[in-house]
């Protein structure tokens, strides 16, 4: 079994949305997990609507933390958000440089999604080819 996980700073949109995203596209070897650098009390109000809005309504569990994982080992970590975001200790395969969704617009949250889609996509069949 393969795991991947995705990790922004809170788990409230980048990674949840990734995760989302990779269940789509990855085979059935395939686990994938999202978390925050800290936990989020909830995702951003906007997430599962804009999901939703590419036919995936996902079963997402609560935002969690980085902590919350500890114990599983990962085959790949995607790291999602600004450049100046780091995961002190843990070793990053991936970072995807993207702009915290929180302040854009519902157009921009869109490109955003759809930037994100075509990222996992690619690293779905990456991922598998490789790993085969």
């Amino acid at each position: 079994m393969k795991r991947i996980l995705f990790l922004c700073s809170d788990n409230s949109v980048l990674s949840p949305m990734a995760h989302a995203l990779a269940r789509l596209y990855a085979d059935e070897g395939t686990l994938t997990y999202s978390a925050g650098l800290r936990g989020a009390e909830r995702f951003e109000y906007r997430l599962l609507p804009m999901l939703g809005e590419l036919g995936l309504e996902p079963r997402l569990p609560a935002p969690q933390s980085l902590a919350d994982h500890a114990d599983l080992g990962f085959d790949c970590c995607v790291l999602l958000g600004p450049a100046e975001l780091r995961a002190p200790g843990l070793n990053v395969d991936v970072h995807w440089v993207l702009p915290e969704p929180a302040g854009l617009d519902d157009a921009a949250y869109r490109h955003l999604r759809d930037r994100l889609a075509e990222r996992v996509r690619t690293l779905m069949n990456l991922f598998e080819t490789e790993l085969d």
